[in-house]
């Protein structure tokens, strides 16, 4: 099952990345998924003035051949202004709800505050569903991240771990359940 994990803060001195990095590598090492984390700093999308075509940037049309062969994909952003970040929503726009159809798509929120950025959690849950996706009900919101993970995605609390293998447990229990549906169809 391949998975991706897309890192959704394209802002200097992110901390939300650091708890990416975490997550993607407990994913690996601790459940041994092929997990790839797509950096959207890293790709600089450009911002979106007509979907996925022919010429479109050759990032785009990379971007979109990763997540059309992905089983799974996991949103991650901080909180900006009650909702998650413009750069995580201007790459999910650049491609058709094909993309996600009928895909698990889990939800991570990041907030240096205490409430882990629970509005931007649910306004991608709502997202997820625009996109004919299917939804983890548990959403991991990460509060206090500068508390959790230092950026270079070091553990910094135990007690985070517990939180992170929670998630990634209900994540992959309704990814393989809609995975191995797929393969009977």
């Amino acid at each position: 099952m391949k998975l991706i994990l897309l890192s959704g803060s394209v802002r200097d001195d992110r901390q939300s990345h650091g708890a990416v990095l975490y997550i993607a590598q407990r994913m690996k090492e601790q459940f041994s998924l092929d997990v790839e984390v797509i950096d959207l700093k890293e790709y600089a999308l450009p911002p979106l003035t007509n979907t996925l075509h022919d010429s479109s940037p050759e990032n785009v049309k990379k971007l979109g051949t990763i997540l059309d062969k992905a089983d799974g994909i996991l949103l991650a952003s901080p909180e900006y202004n009650g909702s998650f970040s413009s750069a995580l929503k201007n790459v999910i726009d650049f491609f058709p709800k094909s993309t996600y159809q009928r895909k698990p798509i889990g939800v991570i929120s990041i907030s240096a505050g205490p409430l882990g950025g629970i509005r931007a959690a649910q306004a991608m849950q709502l997202q997820v569903l625009a996109l004919m996706a299917y939804p983890t009900y548990r959403m991991m919101t990460v509060a206090n991240v500068q508390d959790q993970v230092d950026p270079e995605g070091v553990l910094l609390n135990p007690e985070f771990k517990g939180s992170v293998d929670m998630f990634i447990k209900e994540y992959v229990w309704l990814a393989e359940a809609i995975v191995s549906k797929k393969k009977l169809d």
